[in-house]
């Protein structure tokens, strides 16, 4: 049955159907401007992204100079230093298999390692150590030890530190190391500055965070509480691997005392970060460790209850002349073994830890308490555990060189 609408009935049904057609044209130019703007802003956002990623890459290829420090500019064709071997590394357990410590570890290329050997203190004769007046002598036929204490700053003035010897301890005018040996740990800090940066970051937050004062009065007192403010001072003014010990060893071995205990030991605060450069001769650097987590989002996951069930392994880790390595030797028990040498052979290692005086590092333990403490051991091992820590080139180490020397006659 055909029911024959009105004409009015009529009109009012097609104006209703070309208002809803009018409605459908309009919701669909609206999809397809917001598809439109979707796609542009995708496309801009991928642009930016690669711009940034060229930006990041330009930069570490010319490094520039931060306004508190002396003659920092790399510029050469050898890109940003070598990249140790493993870019990711598990983050073991040392003092009270509670603390997270992580080792890293590579070596200096072999024309930078043939160009450290040209410098007097590690290729002079038997005859002259003794005429190195900034040498501790400790000689104890059989055993020959020498041990020299300078900074890496970029300066070749003396700076006012303390002694890391723990049998000396106290502060003094520590003399500059030989411009070619500074220059390699300044280019050392610089090549890896974003990363240190990133943690001196990191420490900040977590000492603001921390902090529960907002007095004026009171704020430093705050912070002075809070060891991750202490580590983030130290790195922002760029004393980390600024005190150095130039260490050289031969004679008879250890082995008595490394079975006996006597060798061993952990660090002062100074090797929180401790870069260590093997230049001639062999030895062992011991440790105890619980090794085996690659977890580096949170180093705590593997429970403090099950590491209390583990036994620490004795980890055996071999130096040889260019062998580097990057830990946190406060936070393990380790000891150095030595084998039986003669002048020929003997051991140099340079040993760069964090420079500071007696007064900053005692700020350091008076007041810090174990969760203070545990929070910038973590903040230290997720960072380094992620970290591509680079070795710089002997390009690169002579830019510094050559900088500084310029730098001084000016």
């Amino acid at each position: 049955m055909v029911v024959l609408q009105s004409p009015t009935a009529a009109t009012k049904e097609n104006h209703k159907g070309s208002t809803q057609s009018y409605y459908h044209d309009y919701a669909r130019r609206q999809f397809r401007t917001i598809g439109l703007v979707l796609f542009l802003l995708t496309t801009s956002v991928a642009c930016i992204f690669q711009n940034k990623i060229r930006s990041t890459v330009s930069t570490t290829n010319k490094l520039s100079v931060p306004s508190n420090e002396i003659g920092i500019k790399i510029e050469n064709e050898d890109n940003i230093g070598r990249l140790m071997e493993r870019p990711i590394h598990p983050i073991d357990y040392g003092a009270q298999k509670i603390t997270p410590v992580v080792m890293i570890r590579s070596s200096l290329d072999d024309d930078l390692l043939q160009r450290f050997l040209q410098e007097y203190v590690y290729s002079c004769s038997e005859e002259d150590l003794n005429s190195i007046k900034e040498l501790d002598n400790r000689v104890k036929p059989p055993v020959y030890v020498y041990e020299g204490y300078y900074h890496g700053l970029p300066t070749s003035q003396t700076v006012y530190s303390k002694n890391p010897n723990p049998l000396i301890g106290t502060d003094f005018d520590k003399p500059a190391a030989s411009p070619f040996t500074r220059a390699f740990f300044h280019a050392f800090r610089i090549v890896n500055r974003e990363i240190f940066d990133s943690l001196k970051d990191r420490l900040f937050l977590e000492a603001s965070s921390t902090k529960n004062s907002t007095s004026a009065k009171l704020e430093q007192a705050k912070y002075d509480n809070i060891p991750s403010y202490h580590l983030a001072k130290w790195i922002e003014e760029g004393h980390h691997f600024g005190d150095l010990s130039v260490q050289i060893h031969y004679g008879k071995g250890n082995q008595q005392k490394l079975a006996s205990g006597a060798a061993w030991h952990m660090d002062a605060a100074n090797s929180l970060l401790h870069l260590a450069v093997t230049l001639r001769g062999h030895r062992t650097l011991h440790s105890k460790r619980i090794q085996g987590s690659l977890n580096v989002t949170n180093p705590n996951i593997r429970g403090k209850r099950q590491r209390q069930k583990q036994q620490f392994q004795e980890v055996l880790e071999d130096q040889h002349p260019g062998s580097v390595y990057l830990s946190s030797s406060t936070l393990m028990s380790h000891a150095p073994e030595f084998f039986d040498t003669n002048h020929d052979t003997r051991s140099i290692a340079i040993h760069a830890r964090l420079l500071y005086t007696s007064s900053q590092v005692n700020k350091l333990y008076q007041k810090n308490t174990k969760e203070s403490w545990n929070k910038m051991t973590n903040i230290m091992a997720t960072t380094l555990s992620h970290a591509q820590i680079r070795i710089p080139t002997l390009a690169q180490v002579e830019s510094q060189l050559l900088q500084h020397i310029d730098t001084e006659k000016n």
